[in-house]
């Protein structure tokens, strides 16, 4: 396996690099992961592609200085590792929020993509994230400002918890990613960049069925943060879209995903 880095604009972006196969496969992982998450695949997929995982902005190794990132520049990335690698074409994988992010690229990359590859699939409708979402661009950096010591706003959701209102998962995951510094950092600057990375779940299918792109989802049947209902809806009539069930939760990424990929 082997680590390098990218320059763009002024961060510096760690990638590591396995597998010897004539396609190229992009790797985004999840909230709060790096791309070492991959590593347990290449097994899988080291004989078909050669893989390169990036740390997104805020995660692992990627030193990345500014409160956020866009769409434009995870593209910029993406090109980079194309161009550094002489492919003209690429397949693209997401784990989680990453798959959010790689939904959102379809309608950027569809021409170069041979195949998508969703884990765990956040973007079509994960518990939480509508409201993450919906909240105004002004009121999350008014809370990025105000959170700085969330002790009290902490105190204030446990109770809401205790009353009903607020879902435990979300007391969990604030708690855990609010009171130390770069996990604040990092949980605000993807908050800030939800927007440029919002696509609707109509437009998503009609890609799907329109491109004719092939599209494989695995999916854990004890996942608690992703709605399966909704993906299997829309999923139906559309052939290049396959559901992959797997005896797993939400972290699914493992040694059964790995002997799962190995077996197609």
């Amino acid at each position: 396996m082997q680590s390098f880095y990218l320059e763009h604009k002024d961060a510096h972006v760690h990638c590591l690099r396995f597998g010897e196969g004539e396609r190229l496969l992009i790797a985004l992982h999840g909230f709060g992961d790096r791309a070492r998450l991959f590593a347990i695949l290449e097994q899988a997929l080291a004989e078909k592609y050669t893989v390169v995982a990036f740390d997104l902005p805020f995660h692992g190794q990627t030193e990345w200085p500014r409160d956020t990132f866009s769409k434009a520049d995870l593209i910029g990335i993406i090109r980079q590792i194309m161009e550094r690698e002489g492919k003209e074409r690429f397949c693209l994988m997401g784990f989680s929020f990453g798959a959010r992010l790689a939904q959102a690229m379809l309608p950027d990359f569809l021409p170069l993509l041979d195949k998508l590859y969703l884990l765990a699939p956040d973007g079509i409708h994960t518990k939480g994230m509508s409201t993450a979402v919906r909240t105004p661009l002004w009121v999350r950096k008014l809370l990025g400002r105000i959170l700085k010591k969330p002790r009290w706003f902490l105190q204030l959701l446990d109770l809401g918890r205790r009353m009903g209102l607020v879902p435990g998962l979300i007391v969990h995951f604030l708690s855990f990613n609010l009171t130390r510094p770069e996990r604040f950092r990092r949980t605000f600057g993807c908050w800030y960049a939800l927007d440029s990375f919002y696509l609707r779940r109509t437009k998503i299918k009609a890609i799907w069925r329109e491109s004719g792109l092939p599209v494989d989802i695995y999916f854990g049947t004890k996942d608690e943060m992703i709605q399966y209902k909704t993906v299997k809806k829309m999923v139906e009539g559309v052939r290049n879209v396959r559901i992959y069930l797997m005896d797993a939760g939400h972290r699914l990424i493992g040694e059964s995903l790995r002997d799962r990929m190995r077996e197609k």
